[in-house]
């Protein structure tokens, strides 16, 4: 699957010097972080299920979740 993404320029100029520093491709670069994002955003998830009301929707538990963020 592929998807595009709109970086401002200092975001992207970034992206480019990790590329050549690491020797891997933007594109890798961006499905690591990715990756990493929904691993933890997943974990945190998991932690607010003794906090909330089981079965609750997707929506409604992304609610909590910001809430108990803040």
């Amino acid at each position: 699957m592929q998807v595009l993404v709109r970086l401002d320029e200092e975001t992207y100029a970034r992206l480019e010097e990790l590329s050549k520093s690491l020797g891997v491709s933007k594109a890798e670069i961006m499905r690591r972080a990715l990756r990493e994002y929904l691993a933890k955003r997943g974990s945190a998830t998991k932690s607010m299920r003794g906090l909330v009301k089981p079965r609750l929707s997707l929506k409604e538990l992304e609610e909590a979740y910001w809430v108990y963020r803040s």
